[in-house]
């Protein structure tokens, strides 16, 4: 039976102007937990976790390729441990409180999807309470994230239709473990887990991802990852999967192991997925690094660390930064800068406080050093105020620019760069095509153009180029700040102590002529 369901505390939704209250209290660690369906990590990990001791589950390089082990340090694995979204989260219930239970069904379907689609069947859902604090069964199945037993047993009925979307997932009750592999050895995980290991292609398929990837929020379509892939030259052959769960090793060779520690003797496997789930995550898996007494996900910083890393190096494959001219008019340096999107969906995707710009320095001049908000899409730059960045903003019912997905009513501008081969369906068009664009004739899919007009600059000059990147900035951080709750006090403090420093995704230098 289910425990019952707290009522949120007082301080969980405080008035803005009382004081700020104490932080939110350390997260209860995992525990072991078995519903009607699901199991937790821990319980996979079994099998599925190798020490560099065990010669299986390691690719040709000798890097450990275990699933739990790389899954468990990503943000699919704390995506409810995630002091970023749980700030957001109290937020959205602090200003809408007597929205409370519809709130919270939505923000854990997809945080907490195992504990989610394990309660709706009772007409019950996980509150904000049971996933901070409460150590019952469903919690600390909550706590899991996107885990295993749940992404491993969705059904393929529905999968890449508007059903589907916005956590509209479906798992049965057959404990069937899908997986890519002909004929799987079904007796342990029975035995151990009481699962089936079966044969499931669909877990290759981009829809499986696009079930919590595309994501209606009120009025808005708060994330189409999904519909942009599908409507991009990526859609079908290249999957969501072979970018962010690689089958191939450092050297770029497929990866052949066993997938399981037992039974011994297993047969080898090819190719096999690196669960990883690489993203543009960097930023909240170093505070999270930063604070793993908090976090009670029982994680070591180094693992952490070292996710956070592949992420950064994942977001320097996604694009391609050259000059495409650069010419004199007079004593004025045109320089024309061109970003090609090597990803297939939007550049930057998903959650909309990301943004992507150029940093650029000649001479004297320097333009995007730390861009202020509210930049308009801009095809030309002529003065050192001016910066391209490339975001998606929501604004509220007066248009004023809201981090808030419940409180937008659309997109105020939305100059992400296409993916090649742009062509969404008419249904799609009305949802994913670009706002604020319009007039620019060199954003175009796949890429866009930006031209620099500087004056003043010496010939032989450097002219150097960046191409940065954060998941969010410091201005929705503070905003956060005034919703006045323990989860807000708590990621807010976590960012002023680990400041918000931009990725590198790409550089490059030339001579002014």
């Amino acid at each position: 039976m289910r425990a019952a369901i707290f009522l949120l505390t007082a301080c969980s939704v405080s008035n803005p102007s009382a004081s700020r209250p104490e932080p939110l209290a350390p997260l209860p660690g995992p525990g072991p937990v078995e519903t009607q369906r699901f199991r937790d990590a821990e319980t996979c990990g079994q099998c599925h976790l190798a020490d560099e001791t065990t010669p299986v589950l390691h690719d040709g390089t000798g890097a450990n390729v275990a699933p739990v082990l790389l899954w468990r340090s990503s943000l699919m694995a704390l995506a409810a441990r995630d002091p970023y979204y749980l700030a957001v989260f109290a937020e959205e219930l602090a200003k809408a409180p007597a929205n409370k239970d519809s709130i919270e069904t939505l923000c854990t379907r997809c945080h907490s999807p195992a504990a989610s689609e394990e309660l709706a069947s009772s007409h019950q859902h996980i509150t904000f309470d049971d996933l901070t604090a409460s150590t019952a069964p469903e919690a600390l199945l909550a706590r899991g994230g996107v885990t295993c037993t749940l992404c491993h047993q969705i059904e393929p009925g529905n999968l890449g239709e508007e059903s589907s979307f916005s956590g509209g997932f479906k798992t049965g009750y057959q404990r069937k473990i899908y997986g890519r592999y002909l004929n799987p050895v079904t007796d342990p995980m029975q035995l151990i887990v009481n699962y089936t290991p079966t044969l499931g292609t669909h877990i290759e398929d981009s829809g499986l991802c696009a079930t919590c990837h595309t994501v209606m929020v009120g009025d808005v379509l708060e994330q189409a990852t999904y519909l942009e892939w599908r409507s991009s030259t990526y859609a079908p052959m290249q999957p969501c999967q072979s970018c962010h769960v690689p089958t191939v090793d450092s050297a770029n060779h497929a990866i052949s192991t066993q997938i399981s520690r037992f039974p011994q003797g297993l047969g080898v496997r090819q190719p096999v997925g690196k669960h990883v789930f690489v993203g543009g995550n960097s930023y909240v898996l170093s505070l999270l690094a930063d604070a793993v007494d908090w976090s009670g996900a029982n994680i070591p910083a180094a693992e952490l660390t070292a996710s956070a890393a592949r992420d950064d190096e994942h977001l320097r494959t996604a694009a391609r930064l050259s000059v495409a001219d650069v010419h004199r008019e007079g004593t004025t340096l045109v320089v024309t800068v061109r970003v090609e999107n090597k990803t297939g969906h939007k550049l930057p995707t998903g959650y909309p406080s990301r943004r992507m710009w150029l940093h650029v320095t000649a001479g004297s001049f320097e333009s995007g050093e730390d861009p202020a908000p509210g930049q308009p899409h801009r095809d030309t730059i002529s003065s050192a105020g001016e910066a391209q960045v490339w975001e998606a903003v929501l604004v509220d019912a007066s248009g004023k620019p809201t981090h808030r997905a419940l409180d937008a009513k659309r997109y105020g501008k939305d100059d992400r760069i296409l993916p090649a081969g742009f062509a969404p369906s008419t249904a799609d068009r009305v949802r994913t095509n670009p706002v604020g664009t319009d007039g620019d004739p060199s954003f175009v899919a796949g890429r866009d153009d930006v031209t620099y007009r500087i004056d003043g600059v010496a010939v032989g000059a450097q002219i150097t180029i960046e191409l940065l990147f954060e998941s969010t900035h410091m201005d929705i951080v503070e905003a956060i700040d005034s919703s006045n709750t323990p989860a807000a006090t708590r990621f807010v403090d976590m960012a002023r102590a680990h400041p918000i420093t931009p990725v590198v995704m790409a550089t490059l230098s030339a001579s002014a002529p």
